[in-house]
């Protein structure tokens, strides 16, 4: 369970962090100085919620973890109506109630996972297509500005969704046991300086902490081409969707029936959030 409160709270603050860097770079046009500070803060709270999610998946499942990754948007429409002062309806609040209860359902049935397995060409392979599949989509659709906004925004998503997977490999006995370095010290002091050294330097925590960066990159395209609301949606559904895929095939983790149910209810909650409904005409 509490892999999946810090999930939600990292996720919260990444979505947060994301709204704030648009905001930044469109105050950035009037008053420079402030605009990136404020660009730079939000960046940097951006890394602040990727360590968060590295502790979460630490302890628990990367599927689960990730399928929090749809409850971030919930917390930016909170955000949104009490610091950005803008109108959150029925139809947002429902958005917002039916996360939350996704997010519960996926939370209450959760279970201590034994060792996964990791299949660490499964990964790579997933990793390809999908890198292959939006970079088709992203030069299909460079001229239309607004569906490439989407497909950008997606793209770094579906990026920030290996994010976890990686991280799961890098901080378990597999991925610290490919440690580049070994650690001579002693005593306790030296325990804890080993353990942060088998976690971040080894193979697969320089791989996800290149993606980490390639995704903010390729979510800054994004901001030129389109709103914030329709971008980080479509972040946040990529980010949810590839590493709960990713857990099940890459780590053969397993989810309750009911579990689907809960990630369905946050894709659903997405859509409420996201879509506006054309207004009827007598």
């Amino acid at each position: 369970m509490l892999s999946i409160l810090l999930g939600f709270l990292g996720y919260s603050i990444l979505n947060i962090a994301q709204a704030t860097q648009k905001i930044g770079l469109k105050l950035a046009k009037q008053k420079k100085l402030k605009g990136w500070t404020l660009w730079a803060a939000a960046t940097a709270s951006t890394s602040v919620s990727i360590f968060i999610v590295l502790y979460a998946v630490s302890l628990g499942s990367a599927a689960l973890v990730g399928a929090m990754a749809g409850t971030g948007l919930a917390s930016l429409a909170v955000f949104a109506h009490f610091v950005m002062k803008e109108r959150v309806g029925k139809k947002e609040i429902t958005g917002i109630g039916i996360i939350i209860g996704g997010a519960a359902l996926i939370g209450y049935l959760a279970k201590e996972n034994p060792q996964p397995t990791f299949l660490i060409q499964r990964l790579f392979i997933m990793l390809g297509i999908v890198i292959a599949a939006y970079v088709i989509l992203w030069l299909i659709f460079i001229k239309k500005t607004s569906i490439a906004g989407i497909i950008i925004g997606g793209f770094a998503g579906a990026l920030g969704g290996f994010i976890p997977l990686f991280q799961k490999i890098s901080t378990s006995d597999f991925g610290k046991a490919s440690a580049f370095f070994k650690d001579t010290a002693s005593g306790q002091e030296a325990t804890v300086w080993s353990g942060l050294l088998s976690i971040f330097a080894n193979p697969y925590a320089i791989i996800w902490i290149l993606i980490s960066f390639i995704s903010v990159a390729v979510l800054q395209f994004s901001y030129k081409r389109d709103k914030a609301i329709r971008i980080i949606p479509s972040f946040s559904a990529n980010c949810l969707i590839i590493p709960v895929i990713g857990g099940v095939i890459c780590f053969l983790e397993q989810l309750h029936a009911l579990q689907w149910l809960g990630v369905a209810l946050i894709l659903g909650g997405l859509f409420f959030l996201t879509v506006k409904l054309k207004p009827k005409h007598n």
